[in-house]
């Protein structure tokens, strides 16, 4: 499902008759099924966006049962496990919004501790009075919900929430101010309107009655047991299988696509699909910057693609303008957002959407294996097996392995950052602004006892607004992106091996893909993108960019003078930092219209 929204009166009071065609209107304007429906009493309306193309996940959505209805968008991975728990009939070919129907009845509120996958749905029990609203464990899919007196709005995108009379436009200012410091808010829980929430990733709303909303987690990073084999091919053995079943679950298409580049996530994800569905047709895209950004992506990635018989599509991205969509209003995202390059990548998506309704996204497995310090692995692993895999790996490579010597780390980080300013032209959130507390906010987390720095990173703010660019109504194409290496499964087996050596230089990565890949791919070192921002500071410029007119909506957040002073003067990264401004100001100005 590309989208959904809802509108229900907990009062059981009939919605007014015009709010229905208010919910289809703010659906994604994308080639789809459109499929609006009320229940009985008139206190729900859901409305669903569905790819052209029939998807097995997307059956049986909207699901109405008596009282009770599933909607959302999403799909349910380790089906036949979550079958088993519910003790379903092996004759029922049950559909990921069945299963989650029976999770309900099971399980109730805390259904969706039960559930694996990418999803955002909603459960609507008229009988109980009770709405309970879940996003999944990482936030693939988004979820956003908003109240006017006793109506509830929720659905995947901020526009569903809006479309619902009375609920207030008003901006946060802290929120705003944190998108033009760091490209995003950063509590979970808040959008840029004060009125319109973020369900966070592996959380549950439950709001009853008209009681005030709930707000409880109903997934964490994993803690597993320990996993110690013998023999070392015992590790890359149990890792492919548990990688291509995460694989497989996210292709049950007819078609799929993947971004291939010439890195080891990606061609790894490559060849695992090819094994784990070969009869999925599978096709891969590359991004290639030849002269902005030279490497050998492009040439690896055609060697894979040609190894693994895939069709193959090279975009040649060397003359996308940072920006460019800022000149349409209409074409701007939903919430501001830190996309200097949404215009070629809706430009290249287009035909993979046309292509396949899923595209695989490799990221990130950089954080995945990201090594624990030493200090860690000594407070979690005997002191026997540390020096022993310490020793081995320095015998075999002929170097240590990486320590991670944190208050050398911090120390570099505040003498970076006692150096440098990169939003001088910011100014202060109102106070009352820190004071005021969402109407259900996060507890914080303690710190994962096996990779806290891993789990730092791959919970961070930044992941919210990448999920967010990746959702159609942002692409404003038909197609869903998925993320493998982010499944749970492949987390918990990750975090139970030992680190050295298989979180080293993506050791497990390699061994796995030992007879899959050719050597240059195994061999090869990260490899970075060098020039690139600079290189798009440099064009925008000469295109005349830092003459880019910049208003007084602004005012609130930044100094406007000091930024047009950094967008003249200031370094590729300055102005990079910079750009947030403009967008925000484009999108202001887009507000500003759409309210008159």
């Amino acid at each position: 499902m590309l989208a959904f929204g809802a509108l229900i009166d907990r009062s059981l009071a009939p919605l007014a008759s015009n709010l229905t065609m208010r919910l289809r209107q703010a659906l994604p304007a994308l080639p789809g099924r459109v499929s609006v429906s009320a229940s009985q009493g008139g206190e729900a309306v859901v409305a669903h966006l569905a790819d052209v193309r029939a998807l097995p996940f997307d059956a049986d959505l909207p699901l109405w049962d008596g009282d009770l209805l599933v909607a959302g968008t999403l799909r349910l991975d380790a089906r036949e496990a979550l079958r088993v728990a519910l003790r379903c009939d092996t004759n029922d070919g049950d559909s990921d919004a069945q299963l989650v129907h029976r999770a309900y009845h099971q399980w109730g509120v805390r259904l969706a501790e039960h559930l694996l996958g990418d999803f955002a749905f909603v459960v609507w029990d008229r009988a109980q009075r009770r709405l309970v609203c879940a996003r999944d464990p990482h936030g693939n899919r988004q979820l956003y919900w908003g109240c006017a007196g006793a109506v509830m709005a929720v659905g995947s995108s901020v526009d569903i929430v809006r479309s619902l009379p009375g609920v207030s436009s008003d901006l946060h200012a802290k929120a705003v101010s944190d998108f033009v410091r760091h490209g995003w808010p950063m509590e979970a829980d808040r959008t840029v309107f004060r009125a319109v929430h973020r369900v966070p990733a592996a959380h549950t709303v439950v709001l009853q009655d008209l009681d005030p909303p709930r707000l409880r987690r109903h997934w964490a990073f994993p803690v597993p047991s320990p996993i110690r084999h013998r023999d070392p091919e015992d590790y890359a053995a149990q890792f492919r299988e548990v990688l291509q079943e995460a694989v497989r679950d996210r292709m049950r298409t007819p078609t799929a696509a993947i971004y291939l580049s010439g890195g080891m996530d990606s061609t790894m994800l490559a060849a695992t699909a090819r094994r784990a569905a070969p009869e999925v047709s599978l096709s891969a895209f590359t991004m290639s910057y030849p002269t902005v950004a030279p490497s050998d992506d492009e040439a690896l990635s055609v060697e894979v693609a040609t190894r693994l018989g895939l069709p193959h599509t090279v975009f040649n991205l060397d003359r996308a303008h940072a920006l460019s969509y800022l000149e349409d209003l209409d074409a701007l995202p939903p919430l501001p957002m830190d996309e200097p390059d949404l215009a070629p990548s809706r430009e290249t998506l287009a035909p993979i959407a046309a292509c396949a309704p899923v595209v695989i996204d490799g990221e990130d497995g950089d954080w995945l294996l990201h090594a624990p310090t030493l200090l860690t692995q000594l407070r979690t692993q005997p002191l026997a097996e540390v020096i022993g895999s310490w020793g081995r790996f320095w015998w075999r490579t002929g170097r240590r392995p990486w320590v991670g010597l944190e208050w050398r780390d911090r120390l570099r980080r505040w003498r970076r950052s006692a150096r440098e300013n990169r939003t001088p032209w910011l100014r202060a959130a109102d106070a009352s602004d820190y004071a005021v507390a969402d109407a259900a906010t996060p507890a914080i987390e303690p710190e994962h006892p096996l990779r806290p720095r891993n789990v730092r990173a791959l919970s961070a703010p930044i992941w919210d607004a990448l999920y967010e660019a990746l959702s159609p109504a942002v692409t404003r194409q038909s197609v869903l992106h998925t993320l493998p290496l982010m499944d749970p499964r492949v987390m918990a087996f990750v975090f139970a091996i030992p680190p050295v050596p298989w979180c080293q230089e993506k050791h497990l990565f390699r061994v796995a893909m030992r007879d899959a890949l050719p050597p240059a791919v195994l061999a090869r070192p990260k490899t970075p993108l060098a020039g690139s921002f600079e290189a798009q500071v440099a064009r925008w410029r000469a295109a005349g960019g830092a003459g880019t007119r910049i208003s007084e909506r602004v005012a609130p957040w930044v100094d406007v003078e000091t930024v047009r002073r950094v967008l003249r003067a200031g370094t590729p990264y300055e102005v990079i930092d910079a750009w947030r401004v403009l967008q925000l100001d484009r999108w202001l100005e887009r507000e500003e219209r759409r309210r008159a």
